[in-house]
Formats: structure tokens, C-alpha cells, sequence
């Protein structure tokens, strides 16, 4: 982006201290012609004239820095780019912009942020009226009662010729179904207007979302951690198994033994006792993350449930244990996926996921998650939302950006890569999804198996995918397929009862919320 112009700053500083050009021009060491030429962005300004110019103002230098207009631009241009019907994009209008009306400017990203929140919210309320059981048998109860008292009003209308004990038979019936109708409406009103994370009613796992959620996945601690334990077991890009498998055996007095078809879940839970069994024919990556993870547990302990315990978000005992193995699985991917290296290879294979995870020994889900949690301040990666799903379209390990909300309560949108993914087994899935809103976001998938089946055998399929705003398209491979151009998208949504499209042919259930799509 070329350098924000601070000429109508130094005018607007000027005039509100009263002082004329040739006033300002002359406590500044220059010719009135030169600084009318800097207040209409005519002529470039050094960082010491800046100073000199401050000193006459008698303001802090930084009061004329171009830092935070130069990151309003960015914000504006951001906003832009993700509607494909705004007239321009040009930065160089948006620079001048910005330095005009910087009020204008933060007042129009508030608006957006304003109505980013709206929408997020309307989303969510229409997902959870649509999947809550609470939600739904209410919403059964309400039409029910409703369906009842206009029954028997029609009936008091129509009939006249009813005597008084049937007519005060009726009248009863419509005043006590509306007590109840009443009664079902405020507890309706309170369960949707229940703060998220604290609604009656979270399970463990909408707690521990919202707990990562509110740290942006990012956890400063554990990055730490994890760097002081890679350092003990040698570093490197590739961490070995055996180094991971001798400290557990030594310093923690584990047994790691072989154990061929054991369920997945059955080998989860054994790392917490005093034997690791470790399936052969899981993935490689599989093995070295249990090992990962048995580390985190036992080598800071302490740590863990730290953070755990000092969350309000976690209400509950299973909600700060599922945190707790969360946590161990961040820690896990931090030790085997450091940051600084992690990031600069991304960077520089433009987030290629498949060649990542070979550089590193991990799985392809294990490297997308580790995209996701690139938040570092002054160090950020591209900011990517996660997805599981399986076969049957249970979603799990969700994660969302602005602008791009994975469901909590029910199926994604049947165009998404995540579920054609499937029938592309080891194969990367892309998509430039156009929202109907009006958002463009590049969406990458692959269905993977976690272990290898035998004869006879399921395999255990999930499909992982990572989604950003398609700004983000030339900073990773993944996007070179779409060159830029936003006609090759696809007209998706987030799901079928928060779309307004009315036109989908893949669209199950009529939508809650209704405006024109774009």
C-alpha cells in the first residue's frame, strides 16, 4: 500500500491552533510555498521536517505518524474487497480518504463491525432455534396453543346459539391456553436471550468452543512451553518418535507398548494411564501426536490446569476437562509445529498444506489446525476458520473468523468443499465460496482416513477444511487455480436455515432469516 498521506493532518493541527501557513512555515524552517505543497500531499515529508512541524504545533510527532490512518486504509480496503459490487477498491482513494475524514472512516468500520455482529448474531439465534430440542419443542408448544385458542374463538364466534355453561367452558379453555402460551413465550425469550457460553443448558463442548474462541486459539503460554520442551528432546523440524517415547519411559516412568486394532478412542484414553498403546497401522503422524500430547500432560501439568481453572467461560467440571485435553492437544501441535519456523515455511510455501505437513512428520489435519493458530501479534499467519466433519456430517473442531462462521448446531452448506471432499479421498478440494451476502472466501478441503483399514474393515474418514477471505488468495497456492477473478465462485452460504438464497438446488430446509441475496 504506498504511504498515507499527512498533509491535511499538519492543516487540521494548524487551524485548530489558529495559526496561518506563513506561521507554521516559519517556526518549521520553511517557505510558505512548500508547506501549502505539503498540506495538499503535494511534496513528500521527511521525519525530521515531521518533528520540526510538531515542535511549531507543539504536538507529539506522532500525533502526524500515518501508523493508525495507514491501518484505518487497511481496515477500509479489507471491508471492500470482500463486496464485489462496491464501485473501487483503488488504495490510492481510500488513502485520501482517510486522511480527510478519519472520523468518517472509523465510523464507517464501526458500522460494519456494527453490523458484522448483527448478522453473526442472527445466524446463531437462527441456528440454535433450528437444533436446540428446547428451542423446537417450545416453538411446537407456541403453534400448538396458538392453533387452540383460535379454535375455540372461532367456535365462540360462529356459534351463537351456545348456552352459558358451554360458552363458559370454552372461554376457560382460550384464557388458560393463553396463560400457557405466555408462560412458553418467556421461556423461549430467555433462552435465546441467554449471553453465549452461559446459556442454560451449554454442553462441555460449546463451552470449551467459546473458551478457545475467546483466546483467538492462540495461547502465548503453551507456545513457551512447548518451545523450552523442543529444545530438551533435540529440536529440529522433525521431532523423533523415539525422543518423545525415551522421555515419557525415563522421566515419567510410562510403558509405550504396541497394540494392533485398537479402537482410536481406546488408544486416546490410555495415554492418560501409566501404558501408551500405540497402533502400527495408525498414521505415523497419529503415534508421534499421542506421544506429543502424553508430554504436554505430564511435563506441565501444572500449566494446564492453570489456565483451565482461571477461565469464568468453563462452568463445569467436564467442561474445564475437555479444555484441559484441548489445551494438551494445542501444546502437542505447538511442540511439533514451533511457531517460527512453522510460520516462516507457510509463509514462504504460501500455505501449502501438504508439503508443510511432510516438512514437519505431521497429518494433514494436524498442519491445517496449526494454521489456525498462527495469532502470534507481529506475527500472524493468514487467519483461517477450521472444520470437521464425517461421513455423516457431524461436525466437530470448529473454528471461526469474522465473516466466515462455522455452525455450531447443525450440517454446513452442502456446496462446501468440506462434504465433496469425500468423494475425492486424499485429494485437495478447493473453492471460491461467494456468500449471499456478498463476501468472497477461499475454502480448502481433504477427506482423510486415520488409520490404514484391512480387509473387511471401515476406514475412519474425516474431512478437514480451512477457510479464509479471499484477499488473502495471493498469499496462498491454493488460490492460483481462481487467478484473481471472482467469476469462477460458487454461490453458497453458511447453511441452508441461516441462507437467504432462494434459488440453491441443494437447499433442505427453508431459510429463518430472508434478504435478497447479491
Amino acid at each position: 500500500m504506498p504511504r498515507l498521506p499527512i498533509g491535511h493532518q499538519i492543516r487540521e493541527e494548524r487551524r485548530k491552533k489558529h495559526m496561518t501557513q506563513a506561521a507554521l512555515a516559519a517556526a518549521a524552517g520553511i517557505s510558505t510555498s512548500y508547506l501549502n505543497l505539503i498540506e495538499h500531499n503535494k511534496r513528500p515529508i521527511a521525519g525530521a521536517l515531521i518533528n520540526r512541524i510538531a515542535a511549531a504545533l507543539g504536538i507529539a510527532p506522532s500525533r502526524l505518524s500515518d501508523t493508525d490512518n495507514l491501518r484505518l486504509s487497511q481496515d477500509l480496503l479489507e471491508i471492500a474487497r470482500t463486496y464485489a459490487n462496491l464501485p473501487t477498491t483503488d488504495p490510492e482513494q481510500v488513502l485520501d480518504f482517510v486522511a480527510v475524514a478519519p472520523a468518517w472512516a472509523r465510523a464507517i468500520l464501526q458500522l460494519h463491525r456494527s453490523y458484522r455482529e448483527a448478522s453473526e448474531t442472527a445466524v446463531a439465534l437462527s441456528d440454535r432455534l433450528s437444533q436446540n430440542p428446547a428451542l423446537i419443542e417450545l416453538s411446537h408448544a407456541v403453534l400448538t396453543r396458538i392453533t387452540s385458542i383460535r379454535a375455540f374463538a372461532e367456535i365462540l364466534q360462529e356459534h351463537g346459539e351456545l348456552d352459558e355453561a358451554a360458552r363458559r367452558r370454552f372461554s376457560g379453555i382460550i384464557a388458560a391456553e393463553a396463560d400457557a402460551l405466555g408462560s412458553s413465550a418467556r421461556t423461549m425469550i430467555e433462552l435465546l436471550s441467554a449471553r453465549p457460553g452461559h446459556a442454560a443448558g451449554s454442553s462441555p463442548e460449546e463451552e470449551v468452543d467459546d473458551f478457545i474462541i475467546y483466546h483467538s486459539n492462540y495461547f502465548p503460554e503453551l507456545e513457551e512451553a512447548a518451545g523450552d520442551l523442543r529444545r530438551l528432546l533435540g529440536g529440529g523440524d522433525r521431532i523423533a518418535e523415539a525422543a518423545m517415547a525415551e522421555r515419557l519411559e525415563n522421566l515419567h516412568k510410562l510403558r509405550i507398548e504396541s497394540a494392533e486394532g485398537m479402537a482410536y478412542q481406546a488408544a486416546e484414553a490410555s495415554s492418560g494411564a501409566d501404558v501408551v498403546r500405540l497402533d502400527p497401522r495408525r498414521r505415523e503422524a497419529s503415534n508421534r501426536f499421542i506421544l506429543a500430547r502424553c508430554l504436554a500432560e505430564r511435563d506441565h501439568a501444572a500449566l494446564l490446569s492453570e489456565i483451565v481453572l482461571g477461565s469464568p467461560l468453563l462452568s463445569s467440571d467436564a467442561s474445564r476437562q475437555a479444555a484441559r485435553h484441548a489445551l494438551a492437544n494445542y501444546m502437542a501441535s505447538a511442540l511439533l509445529f514451533p511457531y517460527e519456523r512453522f510460520h516462516e515455511m507457510a509463509e514462504a510455501w504460501r500455505y501449502d498444506i501438504e508439503r508443510l505437513a511432510h516438512a514437519f512428520g505431521g497429518s494433514f489435519e494436524q498442519t491445517a489446525h496449526r494454521l489456525v493458530t498462527l495469532r502470534r501479534p507481529g506475527a500472524e499467519g493468514v487467519p483461517f476458520a477450521f472444520l470437521r466433519s464425517d461421513p455423516a456430517g457431524n461436525l466437530s473442531k470448529r473454528f471461526s473468523i469474522p465473516g466466515l462462521r462455522m455452525p455450531r448446531y447443525n450440517g454446513g452448506c452442502a456446496l462446501w468443499p468440506l462434504y465433496t471432499a469425500f468423494h475425492s479421498l486424499g485429494r485437495v478440494v478447493t473453492q471460491l465460496a461467494h456468500m449471499p451476502e456478498g463476501e468472497h472466501y477461499l475454502l480448502i478441503a481433504k477427506c482423510v482416513s486415520k488409520h490404514a483399514a484391512g480387509y473387511g474393515e471401515h476406514a475412519t474418514l474425516f474431512s478437514i477444511m480451512v477457510g479464509c477471505d479471499a484477499a488473502y488468495m495471493p498469499r496462498i497456492v491454493y488460490g492460483d487455480l481462481f487467478n484473481g477473478s471472482r467469476t469462477r465462485a460458487t454461490s453458497t452460504g453458511i447453511s441452508c436455515r441461516s441462507c437467504s438464497r432462494t434459488d440453491c438446488p441443494q437447499r433442505a430446509y427453508p431459510p429463518i432469516l430472508t434478504s435478497r441475496p447479491r
